[in-house]
């Protein structure tokens, strides 16, 4: 079976999509954070308390964090200023203290936390604010160059990078529904951090395109529940958007999505479910919002419930890649294979002569005669006038209708090769409609049908490769059985049990 597409470590690709989805717009963190060179930071040495032409600390270093030389001086008068008064060196622990060359102070809890972590040398760098007070009245922050530190009484005080402030301001800051921090960026790996607020968390992560996420309510908790980055989901990739319909919410994860709905609640979408339902349509298409979790079958299916249906799938962990129609392209230079999108450049070569894209095993089984079934992404692209033409599971879908892969899965197990074409095997029979209740308890015949084609690659052909194409195209023959002379197949065949045999 071929692997999972490989890209490199800090390049974002999203997994397949319904396409009512809102791909999140983030800023990168490289973009917000301001460079600061510091290097071996240390308070002023017997720092002048008025200026002194010619003999302050701006006057025999380069001044660090695009402060002025009147700033720098101001700093180390007000340094001057604290250290001669008594009181606030007895009182250590809610002291205030300036760092040079800034000439705010930064005080009490605050002050504290900002010494523990490294002072200017921390990724804060310099403080460029006084403490402030709140909209509320109670709780106090300090502003620095590269982020802040806040306190509240009830959360103590923590710092919040610029990145976690993108998600944080977008829901209105500690007014909104995340609250205050109750703890400062705790780094998970991998350049991935999480931060923990009242109401929330959000994850960051500085890859292409940045990742800006925040997740709360009963999606974080079924996250958790499923195992957090662990589980089959991964990481949030975006914060929680309200659904097409106005009514869900979803997050998009690494390798999947959540879906709320005050019916069904909380469930994740992944692997091959994930890809099956983005073709269907998702909550839009014909089968709904996820209604529960997946749940293995006798016949070693994972099978899923919808508002409206189920789908099978097997690969609930591997990562399928968004639809990208040009994947394939030989219309640019007149070659097979010339890559035209950006996702499809991150693909290294396939081992059925495409890429890691076209060449990804969907479905793998065999047929009623024993002979190896592999149905490969593909590629497809409406435009006929293209050498290569598309062909697999993409082509399937979006030409001939199908996206149910147990639907195909089915059909195969239960046919042998009708005929061999040149190098093709070429499978044809008719399929029946079988309605079933949602226990799957009481089925019948519902009169409709139609002939299938399945065309199957069995010769390892293409230009290094080393696997064969698999199956090539799955289409209704037309005027047979009920159905008529288009090219699309019945809806039914990927909502219904398919079956060859009359009941």
């Amino acid at each position: 079976m071929a692997p999972a597409p490989s890209c490199n470590s800090t390049e974002l690709l999203y997994p397949a999509l319904p396409g009512d989805i809102e791909i999140p717009q983030t800023v990168s963190a490289n973009s917000l954070v301001k460079v600061v060179e510091i290097g071996n930071w240390e308070p002023t040495q017997n720092p002048n308390s008025i200026i002194v032409p010619g003999a302050m600390r701006s006057d025999r270093e380069s001044i660090p964090g695009g402060f002025t030389k009147e700033e720098a001086d101001r700093a180390e008068i007000e340094e001057a200023k604290l250290a001669n008064t008594p009181f606030l060196r007895v009182q250590s622990d809610t002291a205030c203290k300036v760092y040079w060359p800034s000439p705010f102070q930064v005080c009490g809890e605050i002050r504290k936390l900002y010494d523990s972590i490294g002072g200017p040398t921390s990724f804060l760098t310099f403080p460029k604010s006084n403490e402030l007070t709140n909209p509320d009245g109670i709780g106090k922050r300090t502003e620095f160059l590269n982020g802040f530190i806040y306190w509240h009484p009830s959360t103590g005080a923590h710092t919040v990078s610029i990145p976690a402030t993108v998600v944080w301001a977008e829901h209105g800051w500690e007014q909104g529904i995340f609250g205050y921090p109750i703890t400062s960026d705790v780094a998970l790996g991998d350049q991935w951090f999480k931060q923990s607020y009242q109401g929330g968390h959000i994850i960051t992560r500085n890859s292409v395109p940045a990742v800006q996420a925040g997740i709360y309510g009963q999606i974080y908790e079924k996250w958790v529940e499923l195992g957090s980055q662990n589980s089959a989901l991964g990481f949030p990739i975006s914060s929680e958007f309200v659904a097409s319909d106005g009514v869900g919410r979803y997050n998009i994860f690494e390798r999947g999505v959540m879906y709320w709905h005050p019916e069904y609640g909380a469930h994740a979408v992944t692997g091959d479910l994930l890809l099956q339902w983005a073709y269907s349509g998702g909550i839009e298409g014909v089968l709904g919002y996820p209604a529960g979790d997946p749940e293995l079958q006798d016949d070693g299916w994972y099978r899923q419930a919808f508002a409206d249906g189920f789908l099978h799938g097997k690969q609930l962990s591997t990562f399928f890649p968004a639809w990208d129609e040009f994947a394939w392209d030989d219309s640019a230079g007149g070659e097979p294979g010339v890559l035209m999108s950006r996702q499809a450049a991150n693909y290294d070569k396939g081992p059925a002569g495409g890429n890691k894209y076209t060449d990804q095993v969907v479905l793998e089984t065999e047929d009623m005669c024993g002979n190896e079934i592999i149905l490969r992404r593909g590629w497809y692209n409406s435009d006929a006038s293209r050498k290569d033409k598309p062909w697999g599971y993409d082509k399937i879908r979006h030409k001939h209708g199908v996206f149910s892969l147990w639907s195909v899965s089915t059909v195969f197990e239960n046919s042998c090769i009708n005929r061999i074409e040149g190098t093709q095997q070429v499978y044809e029979e008719e399929v029946y409609q079988v309605k079933c209740d949602r226990l799957f308890l009481n089925c019948e015949q519902t009169g409709q049908s139609f002939v299938y084609r399945g065309i199957y690659e069995r010769n390892i052909y293409k230009p290094g490769a080393t696997e064969p194409l698999g199956l090539r195209t799955f289409f209704p023959v037309h005027n047979e059985g009920t159905h008529g002379s288009s090219d699309v197949t019945p809806t039914w065949f990927s909502t219904d049990i398919p079956t060859l045999d009359l009941w």
